[in-house]
């Protein structure tokens, strides 16, 4: 399997290590089935996440994470916008570092990517656990 991962920064004041999301993404995704994985992260701010969020789901709200699969077949291709607004209020609110946040937010966007949903009550938790595990898992792996 080939997994291509690419990293933009729209967030003004942020860095974070492509490298370390590319071993993040490796992780959680080296099990499936693609033949060929491409993935393209965007780190942005509220404004961007809600203004998609208004034009492709007619929701007024803040979100943290936007996944659009754009093709998903033998091959995995898909955008991935990470509020930092969101991650940097989320870690607060949770009393964690925005490190795990970010791997966190990382995480649920890809187990969204495998088949993982968050829909129903039943369907959170089952997501919640595995996201948590693996983020335990990747916590060590520093992005930021």
């Amino acid at each position: 399997m080939m997994i291509n991962i690419h990293v933009n920064n729209l967030y003004q004041d942020f860095s974070f290590k492509s490298s370390s999301i590319e071993k993040i993404s490796e992780k959680v995704l080296t099990n499936s089935n693609y033949s060929t994985i491409d993935l393209n992260f965007i780190f942005c701010d509220d404004l961007k996440l809600n203004a998609l969020k208004i034009e492709y789901f007619n929701e007024d709200v803040l979100t943290d994470v936007l996944t659009f699969p754009l093709r998903n077949d033998t091959v995995l291709e898909s955008e991935i916008y990470i509020s930092v607004d969101r991650a940097i209020d989320n870690a607060k609110e949770n009393n964690l570092t925005l490190q795990n946040e970010i791997i966190r937010l990382i995480v649920h966007s890809l187990l969204h990517l495998l088949g993982y949903d968050d829909d129903t009550k039943e369907r959170k938790e089952e997501m919640f656990l595995k996201q948590e595990d693996y983020t335990k898992q990747l916590s060590n792996i520093k992005i930021l």
